[in-house]
């Protein structure tokens, strides 16, 4: 078993490059880009993304970093249930954030085939928490998530959450 723990946390870690890598493979391939006004805009949208992918990650982070581990706890992965500050809101604030990343900088680099493919990576993205993550969660804290799973959406970008992500970085 523990064997297969590991694989399946290498296969985890790997799992979102690979993603990135798919989604900007056609922009080598095909280049071709946006210009003028039309840049302009993917621009804005892009860096608005990412400073919300920023924001999801590294407050999704900082609190498993904080209160996701128990006290003899040696390795990077959480074994402490968590629901309150980002996760009040979403159960998977850092994949959320992982996802929006590509599309990001596919908007940044204004790459057209990088743009069009950046849904197929927010898909794989989301299928992956959706099969993969919540499987281990509910494995891992049984009822407990379960019950949580009723209450807090997988992933949100209402305007409460992303008020709890700034006063979150500004606290």
């Amino acid at each position: 078993m523990f064997k297969l723990n590991k694989i399946t946390k290498v296969w985890k870690f790997f799992y979102w490059p690979v993603v990135w890598l798919i989604v900007y493979v056609p922009a080598f391939v095909r280049p071709v880009y946006l210009y003028g006004f039309q840049k302009t805009i993917a621009l804005v949208f892009g860096l608005i993304l990412i400073g919300i992918s920023l924001l999801l990650t590294s407050a999704g982070g900082r609190t498993l970093a904080q209160k996701g581990h128990q006290k003899d706890h040696k390795t990077l992965w959480p074994d402490k249930f968590i629901e309150f500050g980002i996760f009040n809101c979403m159960r998977h604030p850092m994949h959320l954030g992982l996802a929006i990343f590509p599309v990001a900088l596919a908007l940044i680099s204004g790459s057209v085939p990088a743009i069009l493919s950046s849904g197929w990576g927010v898909s794989g993205a989301l299928w992956f928490v959706l099969q993969i993550e919540e499987k281990d969660a509910l494995n891992k804290y049984g009822m407990v998530y379960s019950a949580y799973m009723q209450k807090v959406p997988p992933f949100s970008l209402r305007l409460r959450c992303i008020k709890s992500l700034i006063k979150s970085k500004n606290g």
